[in-house]
């Protein structure tokens, strides 16, 4: 079968698609998927180049955020059949026509998504939602200032900040980038490479600030955004796209906010019943219409490395998919 195999550590858009061997039958637990999409998040390509934290023994074929529909279901499984459309995430594996995963890595999804809008739930959308909403008890008619808004990450965060009762203000830098932020539901869409965009917020937000930070971006932005929070506000560290920063500790103390983690993967790997309700909310907030899952861009096999060409040239907007 079709594949993108990587032997070497290398530049995530130089990879290209080999064939490989088809999935053995599945085990016990097992279950058998046709891959309908697969999300492209920094963590993919991190993994490719070799500059994960965790790296995977070679070859191995990247892919984490995936969706399919289910072709063979192993003993033991009671919450899958034969015809389901799953969302689903492993480490690594699902950029691939079929791949064979833990069904407790899937969780079934009601008739009505397209499967390839929700091959991005198990990775940025989940995030966003797990972080926001069990990590920074965002509440309805709070401030979110959400930095690096127009990538995948950041225009999840947006609707589902929105999606809670939130109003948003949108850090992008180009007018292009910004106008997408407001068509995907930003309140404020603020030029971040601006002199005064600090100002800007804090006349936005009357002076007071706000209440929660949601940060992929990292670098200088992530300490600029820190003296923007109200008191009692809640800052989230999602990742780290321009670097890690060095935050001031007497910040936090003299601004009377908190800092947290947002690490829905390790969080996942250590209590899988964080899933069920996340992916139930994302469902449900879909069939609404409070959310709309659907790619930006889609991209075969053939053009993945494209894909990634653009997240980490950062010359795309919203959501990737690959479609195997």
């Amino acid at each position: 079968m079709r594949a993108i195999l990587i032997e070497k550590f290398s530049d995530p858009s130089t990879i290209q698609v080999a064939n490989i061997p088809e999935p053995e039958s599945t085990g016990p637990g097992q279950v058998l998927l046709k891959v309908a999409g697969v999300g492209v998040g920094y963590f993919d390509g991190l993994l490719i180049r070799g500059d994960y934290q965790i790296r995977p023994e070679l070859p191995f074929v990247p892919g984490s955020s995936l969706s399919g529909k289910v072709v063979e279901v192993g003993d033991g499984v009671k919450h899958l059949k034969i015809g389901d459309t799953v969302a689903a995430f492993a480490l690594h594996g699902a950029m691939a026509e079929q791949m064979v995963l833990p069904a407790a890595s899937c969780a079934p999804l009601p008739p009505g998504i397209d499967a390839s809008s929700a091959a991005n739930f198990f990775i940025s959308w989940a995030t966003s939602l797990y972080g926001l909403r069990e990590i920074g008890n965002t509440q309805a008619g709070e401030t979110v200032l959400i930095l690096g808004a127009s990538g995948s990450t950041g225009t999840t965060a947006i609707e589902c900040a929105k999606a809670l009762g939130a109003r948003v203000i949108a850090c992008a830098s180009s007018e292009a980038k910004r106008q997408h932020c407001l068509d995907h539901g930003a309140d404020l869409a603020i030029d971040y490479t601006a002199d005064d965009w600090r100002d800007q917020v804090k006349h936005a937000t009357s002076k007071r600030g706000v209440d929660v930070v949601y940060d992929p971006v990292g670098g200088t932005m992530s300490e600029a955004a820190l003296r923007l929070m109200a008191p009692g506000g809640r800052f989230l560290v999602v990742g780290f796209v321009t670097g890690i920063p060095n935050f001031p500790m007497n910040l936090p103390l003299l601004k009377r906010c908190s800092i947290h983690g947002v690490n829905w993967g390790g969080t996942v790997m250590a209590d899988p019943s964080v899933v069920a309700p996340v992916i139930t909310t994302l469902a449900k907030w879909t069939l609404s219409g409070q959310i709309n899952p659907a790619p930006t861009q889609t991209f075969s096999l053939d053009d993945a490395g494209q894909a990634f060409a653009a997240l980490f040239g950062r010359t795309s907007t919203g959501s990737i998919v690959i479609e195997p």
